[in-house]
């Protein structure tokens, strides 16, 4: 077990990153943050296509209908991508609002 040098959290031998965002092999934690931050933008961007998307009818006028439709009046949603989006939505919001992988600002003593 070798502890983390930023969060002195133990992580196995062989482990590559700390649960921080702490690379252990290259020691760098804004490389492991920026992409997480990327990858959680694109799920953002992704779940807010997917809403609009379902509010614009979804595979209503595709050939296969593939979700679950709600209708009012003539007016139809396609709850499965909202559902959907709002999955990749939060998913992504945990990515890119991560606070334990900021930098600390002083070592934790105890």
């Amino acid at each position: 077990m070798k502890p983390c040098p930023r969060c002195e959290l133990l992580n196995p031998d062989d482990g590559t990153v700390c649960a921080c965002g702490f690379d252990l092999v290259l020691g760098d934690a804004g490389a492991v943050r920026g992409v997480l931050r990327r990858r959680g933008r694109w799920y953002q961007l992704a779940g807010v296509v997917l809403i609009a998307f379902g509010l614009a009818g979804g595979t209503a006028f595709l050939p296969i209908h593939i979700s679950l439709f709600f209708d009012i009046q003539s007016y139809r949603v396609d709850m499965g991508m909202i559902v959907g989006g709002a999955i990749l939505l939060s998913r992504g919001a945990r990515l890119v609002y991560r606070p334990w992988t900021e930098k600390a600002s002083s070592k934790r003593t105890g």
